[in-house]
């Protein structure tokens, strides 16, 4: 199934097109200030600003700065080493004993040759751990994408459900009222009174419930922002980047695939256990070789009066080998890694599959329940502005219009719902295929 044709639009008047008694319930419901507060303005300063990022940030410049301690491997070192103190030899016999208060300085210049492929390893495990960092901030970015604009989403669908459900309560009490008025006049039916005042009874309970959910979808606002809604009547929904959608669920999973942050995190894991294996195959099974320079500046050193140098440039090879054979035990566990990583790796794509395919599968039973709710809003608006006529010319009871009112309100709402599942159903596809970024979030 291809989204490419499909253009949502977000306002009570869309919903309920037909209905022109929605639209002043919402123009007299959700009246606001001229600015209207956007997710546009709101997740830029969130993202530079969220703990989390911050914390992504710096775990990527500390293993940037670790790209560059590897690289020091191929850089020569300088030791230094210098003392100053008394010296006391007895000598043997026939030799004169030595006092003396003794200097010196030894300076040392080792550069690396060849390792037989260790460093290089190592210096590739660090930058694919340096990419790795830098998957996972990008991963986080978008999660927190995701998690603002659901709850963003989330506090203006309940919003907008508390004003309907405080009009609906309006104006069946108002009804409710007249047809008591009615009754104390000799004109009305009492049975329509209690069933009008059982009505009314429901229309508060949902009221209370929308308030409630308000309330909550308020902390979940609170808890990403960390401040609380500044003006819920401005909030402005919106437009959904549907040009981000593939044409296809097949090019959805390939494009996530690619570029889902959080499987390429997995892949730059797995490739740094690779290096490793490489690393501990040369450390262990094959010597290094070195180039070394050395220079020593001595005075009344070592029993011998006066200044004293040497010098000495030389090539050496160190192998350093445990008896005991544990060289092997740490490959294989290196090996062990590289295999682990690799599962994990796979499993990792199966369950991005998954989720690509559920959330494409959700997006598409969204849409096909929000085009069934605005119809059959559409329908009780109908039936609703019908009854209403019906009733003044005496050819229909108050419980029928209060009975098509209550639909009407409810199908109003369910409809208000379903759009925004809609909308955050669009946004969590693109999340998961790893295109969930400030390109997709637009006024």
């Amino acid at each position: 199934m291809s989204f490419k044709g499909f253009k949502y639009k977000f306002s009570a008047e869309y919903s309920v097109r037909k209905a022109a008694s929605a639209a002043g319930i919402v123009a007299f419901c959700l009246s606001g200030p001229v600015h209207a507060e956007s997710l546009t303005e709101l997740i830029p300063s969130l993202l530079k600003s969220h703990n989390l990022v911050k914390a992504s940030e710096a775990d990527l410049d500390a293993a940037t700065n670790r790209v560059r301690e590897t690289l020091g491997g191929w850089f020569p070192t300088l030791n230094v080493t210098a003392h100053y103190g008394r010296e006391l030899q007895n000598k043997p016999e026939g030799t004169d004993d030595t006092e003396f208060v003794t200097r010196e300085a030894d300076f040392s210049v080792k550069q690396l040759v060849w390792d037989f492929g260790a460093t290089n390893a190592r210096v590739r495990a660090t930058e694919f751990t340096r990419d790795s960092v830098k998957h996972t901030l990008e991963s986080i970015k978008q999660d927190l994408i995701l998690r603002a604009v659901t709850a963003f989403m989330n506090v203006k669908r309940t919003a907008d459900v508390l004003a309907l459900a405080r009009k609906s309560e309006a104006n069946i009490k108002k009804q409710t009222e007249l047809e008591d008025a009615l009754v104390k006049r000799g004109a009305g039916i009492s049975s329509d009174v209690l069933q009008a005042k059982a009505t009314l009874s429901g229309a508060q309970a949902r009221r209370v419930q929308a308030q409630g959910a308000l309330a909550v979808a308020r902390n979940a606002y609170r808890a990403v922002f960390h401040t609380d809604a500044a003006d819920i009547n401005g909030m402005k929904k919106p437009e959904l980047p549907e040009d981000l959608i593939p044409p296809s669920l097949k090019d959805a999973i390939e494009l996530a695939l690619n570029e889902n942050p959080k499987l390429l995190t997995a892949d730059a894991g797995a490739r740094v256990a690779k290096e490793t294996i490489k690393a501990t195959k040369s450390s262990s099974f094959y010597p290094t070789i070195e180039a070394v320079a050395e220079a020593k500046l001595k005075e009344d050193a070592g029993g011998t009066a006066g200044n004293q140098q040497e010098q000495v440039a030389k090539i050496q090879m160190s192998f350093p080998f445990n008896l005991g054979f544990t060289a092997i035990n740490t490959l294989k566990a290196a090996e062990g890694d590289a295999t682990s990583a690799a599962k994990r790796l796979g499993e990792s794509k199966d369950l991005t599959e998954q989720q690509v395919r559920d959330s494409w599968d959700n997006l598409k039973t969204a849409k096909n329940t929000a085009d069934f709710l605005r119809n059959q809003a559409d329908i009780q608006s109908e039936f609703l502005a019908l009854a209403r006529k019906e009733r003044q010319l005496g050819n229909r009871s108050l419980i029928d219009v209060l009975s098509g009112e209550t639909a009407f309100i409810n199908a109003t709402s369910d409809a208000t719902s379903a759009e925004t599942d809609v909308a955050i159903a669009v946004f969590t596809l693109l999340n998961n295929m790893g295109r969930l970024n400030l390109d997709a979030i637009r006024d």
